[in-house]
């Protein structure tokens, strides 16, 4: 239908920057279309794959949008689902005319049936539930289509809240089992055992916390704005452009920006939801909280005052994501909190924020000493954070490694394991620099823009930090910024891959475009991130789709589900371009790839491990394709009992001891003194390596190469 040029939107763009001071939008309906409008243009001048919106565009994002405003076909009935048919192939002719209109008519019919719903739930509860019906809760909802009126979708809300109330009866049995297996000896030494719960006892209890579970869930339904909601709508138009092309509402350009630089400006506390009521998890040690000494886990937030002389505003029953927005602000500035003790007191604390680091976000290390006495290090990296301030305050990822890697240098290890395993990536300028640290100068990654011009980066890094044996951990989850820097290892022989067949797959580059740029105004509108470059390897070769394949394949539990970049219906294809020029790594020692994957093969064929996990794999993703639950009590308890005695034979199975020691580096030691937290934290890390079989086939890896 329509083809727009890029030279027309530049042109829009331009206009727009000299028409926008006298825009002011008088209604959130304004603001909607603006909206549109500014994602229309941002995205079609500067998308890397540009789509012609036409009729099968259109058709892509109604789909997209009806999937993922209604995900589970829990509200909607199919008279809704017929109505909204005629918006199908109009959807690209709204976009054009910034017509906001199908999406304020399915969210009022959302509402509507969310309320609705509501009362049904109500009805089914103050029914008696029969267990005994041979019925069946149909799981997957891709096998069931919407129900065709209130009667059948009151029929689906009762068979869900039955297998909501049996899971919760199966999990109270075992649970208690357990309980009473952990203290037989001391219920037998006291002799005052409880008198067991009777099977009614038990399930009205299961009963009262799967209402109370799904009342609170229906709350904070209801609490969710349209503007909450337009994003959904706004992102079926971005993401069938491509699934890493996303709107950030000014709340979620924040969120992003908090996770890409590891720090917020609040009080140093973690919260929770508790029934309304945002409620202390957990104190950050050094935080204004901690310091206060007045504020402990349990508190539960009840007002909220910007400075001394402010209004306290209530945030009970307020969404947490609103009340935190309440608690963060600008750093030095003052903060009142009115607390509800878990005494049931009432405490009023004023405190001053600071800027708190979010401590799971950044590089961290140990030192790892197996059975022979040989000393490695390893590096965990959660994320490619980055400095977004550019401050003195702020932290780069590349910078923390150099760091952790002269520390752990002092500790004379014989070779070094980085584990990016789960780490979906971040900043491209910061795995340059990562990739520079252990190959010095020399191009690391190509990007190619929507024109085909083809740009190399290149490291600029003159020493090296580490030139001894590298193992690089990698799973399915890891991606993005994490292929890059496994894949010019791999491409430069500098290290050796160890974790599954591939990584996620995810070979593309986005950047942030504010839809405030041409304002004068706060961030009003937020933000895009559109997908501007697909990278490749030095080799040519794109990880989109494909990853990364490790050198030592170790299968995992994920290896056998849908979660790749591969399975998203939008993905962009794999390509590649020509080779870089480049000089394969000339350190010692050389690395022997065949000699390593011969003597890793003979360790891993006979493991048990390795067995029980393919094993597991197989059976998970079985479980995955179940579609039907039966709701009858014994067969319902049957089908959970026979999945639970498999659970546990593979949990058993893929138990794992390591045979390793593991300590902190000398610097963190002294912290551990005064920081009880990140002791505990740092234990508990230390505790997950210790069964780890792929961090003892990477000391296995580096055993051959140093040749011990």
């Amino acid at each position: 239908m329509l083809n727009l040029k890029k030279t027309w939107i530049f042109i829009s763009l331009c206009s727009m920057s000299l028409l926008v001071f006298c825009f002011n939008a008088s209604s959130q309906d304004d603001r909607e279309k603006e909206i549109f409008k500014r994602v229309k243009e941002t995205l079609l001048y500067t998308s890397y794959a540009p789509k012609n919106l036409d009729e099968k565009y259109s058709r892509d994002v109604y789909k997209k949008y009806m999937e993922d405003l209604d995900p589970f076909k829990r509200y909607f009935l199919k008279s809704d689902i017929d109505e909204f048919g005629k918006y199908e192939n109009k959807m690209s002719e709204m976009f054009i005319n910034n017509d906001v209109s199908f999406f304020h008519v399915s969210v009022d019919r959302l509402y509507k049936r969310v309320n609705e719903t509501e009362g049904y739930i109500n009805d089914i509860f103050n029914s008696p539930l029969n267990f005994n019906e041979d019925d069946y809760m149909i799981v997957d909802e891709k096998k069931r289509d919407f129900p065709l009126n209130q009667a059948e979708a009151k029929k689906y809300w009762k068979n869900y809240i039955k297998y909501r109330v049996l899971q919760e009866i199966f999990n109270s049995n075992n649970s208690t089992d357990s309980l009473n297996n952990e203290e037989k000896s001391l219920k037998e030494n006291t002799k005052k055992e409880k008198k067991p719960k009777t099977k009614e006892e038990i399930e009205a209890d299961a009963i009262k916390k799967v209402k109370e579970n799904i009342s609170e869930y229906f709350r904070q339904i209801k609490l969710r704005k349209k503007a909450d909601l337009f994003s959904i709508f706004i992102n079926a138009y971005t993401e069938v452009f491509d699934v890493h092309t996303t709107y950030f509402s000014p709340k979620d350009k924040d969120n992003f920006n908090t996770a890409m630089s590891g720090k917020i400006i609040g009080i140093g506390a973690t919260l929770q939801d508790n029934k309304g009521y945002p409620t202390i998890r957990e104190l950050v040690i050094g935080g204004p909280a901690w310091k206060s000494k007045q504020i402990e886990a349990g508190d539960k937030i009840v007002k909220v005052q910007q400075g001394k002389k402010g209004n306290p505003v209530s945030v009970v029953g307020m969404l947490l994501d609103d009340a935190i927005r309440l608690i963060r602000g600008e750093e030095g500035t003052t903060i009142v909190l009115t607390l509800e003790k878990k005494d049931g007191s009432t405490k009023i604390v004023t405190l001053i924020r600071e800027e708190i680091e979010i401590q799971e976000t950044f590089v961290r290390s140990a030192v790892i000493t197996d059975e022979k006495g040989n000393k490695y290090g390893i590096l965990y990296l959660p994320e490619f954070y980055v400095n977004l301030e550019n401050n003195t305050k702020g932290r780069d990822c590349s910078d923390d490694i150099k760091k952790e890697i002269n520390e752990l240098k002092k500790q004379n290890i014989k070779g070094l394991i980085m584990d990016v395993r789960n780490n979906g990536g971040g900043s491209l300028s910061e795995v340059i620099d990562i990739t520079g640290l252990f190959i010095g100068r020399g191009p690391v990654v190509q990007v190619k823009d929507s024109n085909g011009k083809i740009k190399v980066l290149e490291s600029k890094e003159k020493d090296l930090v580490w030139d001894g044996p590298l193992v690089l951990m990698t799973n399915e989850l890891s991606a993005s910024a994490s292929e890059i820097l496994a894949g010019a290892m791999q491409d430069y022989q500098r290290a050796v891959i160890v974790g599954p067949s591939q990584t996620y797959g995810k070979g593309t580059v986005q950047t942030i475009y504010p839809l405030d740029r041409f304002s004068m105004s706060d961030d009003k509108y937020g933000a895009l991130k559109v997908t501007i470059q697909k990278f490749y390897r030095i080799t040519g070769s794109s990880t989109q789709l494909k990853g990364v394949k490790s050198d030592i394949i170790i299968p995992d539990l994920l290896s056998y589900s849908d979660i790749f970049e591969k399975s998203q219906e939008f993905a962009l294809p794999w390509d590649q371009i020509n080779k870089s020029n480049f000089i394969i790594w000339q350190g010692v020692p050389k690395i022997n790839y065949e000699y390593l994957k011969t003597k890793s093969a003979e360790r891993l064929k006979n493991s048990s491990y390795v067995a029980s996990i393919e094993a597991a794999g197989k059976w998970s993703k079985e479980i995955e394709q179940i579609v039907k639950i039966p709701l009858k009590y014994d067969k319902f308890m049957l089908e959970m009992e026979k999945r639970k005695e498999q659970g546990k034979k593979y949990e058993k199975e893929t138990d794992y001891d390591a045979k390793v020691s593991i300590e902190a580096p000398t610097y963190e030691l002294a912290k551990f003194k005064s920081d009880t937290v990140l002791k505990a934290k740092r234990e508990d890390w230390y505790k997950g390596m210790k069964k780890d079989f792929n961090l003892r086939e990477s000391i296995n890896v580096l055993n051959d190469i140093i040749g011990h």
